[in-house]
């Protein structure tokens, strides 16, 4: 008599259950909370003109030079700055719908990195409850929402095409791979940390292949070119200088640093609850891209809030599912149920750092700065505060930052200043010389309501300071 034992098939998931309606509302929900943020914080006058600033007057004037286009904001032309081709597709389109547009453009890419990663998971066999709470961590992860919140940022559109990446390598697709690489390079220097780690993981999966190899001398070529043709600097805030190390002490970073380990927390609590033990070897990529960003050079870099750190976000995310992978475990209601107040928390973090990093610091006049800009001709050049700067649109008229302390000021130059306010950049002694300038016979007054002035050069101008 044969005895037959009943083995209890494997759970097979539909697309459906992966893609559907619950994935597009978790996409569409980011889309709409996070563009609403950054037009608040625009119409609150706390967005950075050294960065939305530059790219406004970048994408105006090439659309008005084409490769001839410069910017006062950075010696030389505007690719050389940071070398992001891709961003000159976009110039058409903001000259045409505006500042809402770059808003738009940069919250959908981020937003649609939540597609591969579901698409990793569904690969590795995770449940779709899974797959969705990993996409939500990325989606929540204060490092993507910062890095998309705070201006516009063209590196910050990597993520998506990073998350890609990952999926050609688990599809052991070339062509796909090369492609999103190649799309890669369109963002700038900014990107060359997380493609080299991209390569790196290709090199870690597939060993010495076509696809590692094509990888290799596409991230290579592109760092030449960088290097050598557009004079871009990247390797400077790569590589600190020895015996440098700069670490944000405030409750923010501490609140943010808290929450970005929560790759690493979960990860913990699976080893805990299997009581098996597995390390991936994809740790290492995100612990290497951690160590640069906090011993940079740049003092931006080791903060959290800066672009770079969104870009590490993927590489966090694919040990998790590696490990989810290897693991084989599922999670109970309760432990979904506590998961997603995390998740929540992370919600929560996310508003209070709003209130203090733009509401509580506001100008408390601005409407008076909105009724003063309706002031400015445009037709000569426009000294601004930094926060400022952003508000004058997207126009091809060469707008230089303060902060930069230009050594003269030419006549017809028009000043906007708001005496009540400080945007913690422009140097103190640029405030100075404006204020003394208020004495002088050299400049017209345009506009003064509520400490907002608006102020036209009648002569020539040199500054006290050098720049």
């Amino acid at each position: 008599m044969t005895e037959s034992i009943w083995i209890r098939p494997q759970t097979e998931y539909r697309d459906e259950q992966y893609f559907g309606v619950g994935m597009w509302s978790r996409v569409f929900a980011y889309l709409a909370i996070v563009v609403s943020a950054q037009v608040l914080r625009w119409s609150l006058y706390v967005s950075h003109g050294f960065d939305l600033g530059f790219y406004q007057q970048a994408l105006a004037a090439w659309v008005e030079n084409g490769f001839q286009a410069q910017s006062t904001y950075f010696p030389g032309g505007i690719l050389q700055h940071n070398g992001a081709w891709l961003m000159t597709l976009l110039a058409y389109p903001a000259a045409v719908f505006g500042t809402g547009f770059l808003f738009v453009t940069e919250s959908l890419a981020v937003a649609l990195g939540y597609i591969p990663i579901i698409k990793m998971a569904k690969i590795a066999k995770l449940p779709p409850s899974q797959a969705a709470l990993l996409g939500v961590l990325y989606l929540l992860n204060p490092l993507v929402i910062a890095g998309n919140l705070y201006d516009f940022h063209m590196s910050v559109l990597a993520a998506p095409l990073l998350l890609w990446g990952m999926v050609s390598l688990l599809e052991s697709k070339m062509v796909p791979f090369a492609g999103f690489l190649v799309l890669l390079t369109g963002m700038g220097n900014h990107v060359s940390l997380a493609a080299i780690l991209l390569v790196t993981l290709a090199l870690m999966m597939k060993g010495i292949k076509p696809l590692t190899l094509v990888g290799i001398v596409l991230v290579g070529l592109w760092i030449l070119v960088l290097q050598h043709y557009l004079r871009t600097p990247i390797m400077s805030w790569m590589f600190p200088p020895k015996g440098q190390l700069q670490v944000h002490e405030s409750l923010r970073v501490l609140l943010y640093g808290a929450w970005s380990v929560a790759p690493f927390v979960l990860t913990l609590f699976m080893f805990l609850k299997t009581r098996r033990l597995y390390l991936s070897p994809y740790w290492l990529l995100p612990l290497i891209g951690l160590a640069i960003h906090i011993l940079s050079a740049s003092p931006a870099q080791t903060s959290p809030f800066d672009q770079k750190s969104t870009l590490l976000v993927p590489f966090l995310i694919w040990p998790v599912i590696d490990t989810a992978k290897h693991l084989g475990m599922s999670w109970s209601k309760r432990e979904h149920f506590m998961m997603k107040l995390a998740l929540i928390g992370m919600l929560g973090v996310m508003t209070l750092d709003f209130y203090h990093s733009a509401w509580r610091v506001r100008p408390q006049n601005t409407q008076v700065l909105t009724e003063a800009l309706g002031h400015v001709s445009n037709h000569d050049w426009v000294y601004a505060q930094n926060n400022v700067l952003p508000h004058l649109g997207i126009t091809a008229q060469e707008i230089p930052l303060s902060r930069l302390k230009p050594k003269t000021i030419p006549p017809g130059a028009e000043i906007v200043w708001d005496t009540q306010f400080s945007d913690k950049t422009t140097p103190a002694f640029v405030y100075a010389d404006v204020k003394n300038l208020l004495h002088s016979h050299d400049v017209r007054v345009i506009f003064q309501k509520s400490g907002v002035l608006v102020l036209q050069l009648r002569s020539h101008h040199a500054q006290n300071h050098g720049a």
